[in-house]
């Protein structure tokens, strides 16, 4: 059970890679996108929905596995258990109609490995891990059976190489299960197999080349030029909510934040025929709340709690709301919202984790620590460099050793490398043997600075001592960070 658990803290983003890009090539077989399919699979890549509907020939093979895109989707972004039996239902028909064309095609086995890999993920998504693990596994042996049959079909090593990403960030401590059940990968070889995509002049190039990018900047850490090849993307495609979407949470990522809020504020004007993108929500809610927009950042978690029907990140959005009530000196409210996180919500994604941590405490987050590092975290840097210079008071060990690791992580984001180095390693001497995220990442974050020195033994030893810490919030994401640097330094 818990490499499986392993297998689901894989950031949402991944669910989105694997169900959501395929090939537009068309012409070559009957089993090959018609016309119509081709625009009905630009408006599901859009999140244009019911746009798609009407261009879809429930006997065709390729619309069969459209239309399980479709509610792929739309089940991985609303959660919504009430659509899941119907799903199941329709999905074994679909599934058994493709099975039943005839016709030999590389297409086949494909959209058959892509049907099972749309099932794993939506049970992975909503609480089946083990109905999951076995869609999973029969994924892995389809599209491994077209590829030996189909060595040149340059759309399955879309499949194989995501496939191969996803198996290679399981922890090794949960390997040995994955070998058992006759599955293996790397990173490094799945980055490998979608690079052939990215570099082909397949008509599909461009969707691998915005999953390598997200790639770049989930895994490899190459956030900027992520970005960059990511904005030439959504620069095409600006009526693209998912686009949209996944260059806002780049954006975020790269602390960029007032540039992803005007992306935002682009993809409100797109609400009408779209899909209902709650994630939006919570995520602008994110970005006023590190910009100390607290206002807006209390609308806009209250409209995400209001229109969730999933479980996950509805712990963090409540935990989030009691921050704007918090660090706006609203107690009484802080103190119902911080309640309301408690109870509600699951702890299965890594930020309502998080959350649920911070819910444990018997005491509120220190308020001027609390905002230098939301504001840091979203790009705000003159805001973080005046709360920096303000007296913070401190009342423990562990925020005398938070307090160094966001000097550093402003130091750092800012460019002022040698500040940032040494506030790093104060903060792991600092932490010791404590079960806190801020050692290892400092660990990590000190890997990437001697890296782009060109010192590469002395990256390397903090990305090995990356991976002797353990049982601490945000565990598998910097383990599977580190290791991928460790692939490429080797």
């Amino acid at each position: 059970m818990n490499y499986i658990i392993s297998m689901k803290k894989v950031s949402i983003t991944t669910y989105l890679f694997l169900c959501l890009f395929i090939s537009k090539t068309c012409g070559q077989t009957s089993l090959s996108f018609s016309k119509s399919e081709i625009k009905a699979y630009n408006h599901i890549l859009s999140l244009r929905f019911d746009d798609a509907d009407h261009l879809l020939d429930e006997n065709s093979a390729g619309s069969l596995y459209l239309t399980n895109l479709r509610e792929s989707m739309a089940l991985l972004f609303s959660e919504d258990q009430s659509l899941f039996t119907s799903y199941k239902h329709k999905f074994e028909n679909r599934y058994e109609g493709i099975e039943d064309v005839e016709e030999e095609s590389p297409y086949k086995l494909f959209y058959l490995a892509e049907l099972k890999l749309q099932s794993a993920f939506v049970n992975l998504k909503l609480g089946n891990e083990w109905d999951a693990a076995w869609q999973f596994r029969k994924a892995y042996k389809l599209i491994e059976e077209n590829t030996k049959a189909y060595p040149d079909f340059l759309p399955n090593y879309k499949s194989l190489g995501m496939l191969h990403i996803i198996l290679g960030s399981v922890p090794a401590k949960y390997q040995w299960i994955l070998h058992l059940l006759g599955m293996e990968g790397t990173v490094e070889d799945g980055i490998d197999e979608i690079d052939k995509l990215t570099k082909s002049e397949n008509i599909f190039q461009e969707e691998a080349a915005a999953i390598r990018c997200l790639l770049k900047s989930y895994l490899l850490n190459d956030t900027q030029e992520a970005i960059q090849e990511f904005e030439q993307i959504y620069r095409k495609a600006s009526d693209n909510m998912l686009f949209g979407y996944l260059y806002m949470s780049l954006l975020m990522k790269n602390s960029e934040g007032e540039k992803a809020l005007n992306i935002y504020v682009q993809l409100e004007n797109l609400k009408d025929g779209y899909f209902d993108l709650n994630l939006l929500n919570y995520t602008a809610g994110e970005l006023y709340l590190q910009k100390g927009d607290y206002s807006n950042a209390e609308e806009k978690f209250k409209l995400f709690i209001s229109q969730n029907i999933g479980h996950n990140l509805l712990k963090d959005a409540w935990y989030k709301l009691f921050l704007t009530y918090w660090l706006s000196d609203q107690t009484n409210k802080a103190q119902e919202a911080f309640s309301s996180a408690k109870n509600n919500g699951s702890t299965d994604a890594e930020a309502d984790k998080h959350a649920a941590k911070n819910l444990q405490k018997n005491s509120y987050p220190n308020i001027e620590i609390m905002k230098l590092r939301l504001a840091t975290d979203g790009g705000f840097y003159a805001r973080a460099e005046s709360i920096l210079n303000s007296d913070i008071e401190i009342s423990s060990d562990k925020e005398k050793c938070e307090l160094d690791y966001r000097k550093a992580r402003l130091y750092h984001k800012t460019n002022q490398l040698s500040k940032a180095k040494k506030y790093y390693k104060n903060t792991i001497e600092l932490a010791k043997n404590e079960h806190w995220y801020f050692a290892p990442n400092s660990c990590l974050q000190l890997g990437y600075i001697y890296l782009e020195e060109g010192l590469d033994q002395m990256s390397k030893s903090y990305f090995e001592k990356v991976l002797k810490y353990n049982d601490y919030e945000y565990e598998t994401s910097l383990t599977n960070k580190a290791n991928a640097a460790l692939a490429e330094l080797n």
